[in-house]
Formats: structure tokens, sequence, C-alpha cells
């Protein structure tokens, strides 16, 4: 019996296990990933938005994983030798854009997630985001620009090397992460209607009605 019920605990604690790691294989492959050399020090930063697809009004957010490459195969961003990077929260953040709309975000650490940071926000509008990570990383200065595409690019491939800044190059980058959509297309039964088009409708009903 004990033999039973220690076979459910550890297939279920398996099956959590296998969960977690496939959220993450999900959310990290509709991101960007590049290749960067930092004062000397080849790191991976991939930059998307949380929990994605996102929709309009959703919890999400921009977020980033930061790795060091490893030293005998830097272009494999999942090499054995590399090795996340902690204690960035204080070093870090998030300059969000939409449109003339720009608002900068900390970033906290990810739970029990290393090298995993967040900026959380609820986005209002379905239009074009910009990420823009700026801060220091291995003592050098930094901002790096991430835009989300209409069509998430998984398969793009660059293995160009440019001059970003001072001790800042880019050597690779893989992939995109799409921009926030409507809810029009997956609401159901009633159709959705944003915060921001109630706003708009109130402020309209409040205009008609002093008028």
């Amino acid at each position: 019996m004990k033999s039973k019920i220690g076979n459910i605990i550890l297939i279920s604690l398996l099956s959590i296990l296998v969960g977690g790691l496939n959220s993450m294989i999900q959310d990290t492959s509709a991101h960007e990933n590049r290749l960067y050399s930092i004062g000397n020090k080849d790191y991976w930063i991939t930059v998307g938005s949380i929990n994605e697809p996102v929709f309009v009004d959703d919890k999400s957010g921009a977020e980033v994983f930061v790795k060091t490459a490893d030293p005998s195969n830097p272009l494999d961003s999942n090499a054995n030798g590399s090795k996340m990077v902690e204690g960035l929260e204080k070093d870090l953040k998030f300059e969000i854009s939409a449109g003339d709309k720009k608002k900068v975000f900390e970033i906290e650490p990810a739970w029990r997630d290393p090298g995993h940071y967040e900026a959380v926000f609820y986005p209002t509008v379905e239009t074009t985001y910009n990420y823009r990570l700026f801060g220091t990383i291995n003592n050098v200065t930094l901002s790096l620009d991430f835009q989300c595409q209409n069509t998430e690019g998984e398969g793009n491939q660059d293995n160009s090397t440019k001059q970003v800044s001072d001790g800042v190059v880019q050597k690779a980058q893989r992939g995109g992460f799409g921009c926030i959509t409507s809810r029009t297309d997956v609401s159901f039964p009633e159709p959705y209607v944003s915060n921001n088009e109630l706003l708009g409708i109130l402020n309209q009903t409040g205009n008609s009605t002093s008028n």
C-alpha cells in the first residue's frame, strides 16, 4: 500500500516538473533571443511578453532571461556550459512604449526561476509595443530595443555582428515575439469590449448628456 502511494506521489511530482519545463520552453520559444558580447563576455539575452499570446486587458508584461554563453559553443543558447545570471534586478529596467506613450518599469526576479526577470503590466490597446532594456551588465552600460512583430519570427536567424554601443556587440539573433492583439476573434459568447473602448463609450455618453 505504501509503495503504491509512493509511486502515485512520484508520478504527480514528475508531471508537475514536466509541465513546468514545457511551460518554460513555450515561454522562451516565442521570444527574441540575442547573443551579445558585453565587456568581452558573451551573454544570451531573451526578451518577450509574459503569458504569450497576449490579448488586450490581459495580465502580461515584459520579461527577460539572461545567461552567460558557453565559451566552447557560444552560438548555442542551450549549450551545457551556459549559466543563468542572477541579481540583475537592481541593475536593469524596462522602458515600455506604445505609440507616443512611455513608462519605465522596475524588474523583479521570477519566482524560483534564476536569471528570469519580469516587469508586469496590463496592455490596454492593440498596437505595436517596444521593450527597451537598459542599465548595466558586467559593469557595462547598455540600452537594447526589442519590438513585437505582428507575425512571430520564430524561424528568423541572423549571425551578423554589429556594434551596438561602447562595450556592447550583437553577435546573433533568433526568433521574435508577437504583438498584443484584440479579443474580438476569441471572445465568446458575447463580443468583448475592452476597458479602453468602454471608457470611450462612457465619455461619449457623458458628452451627449451634457449637450
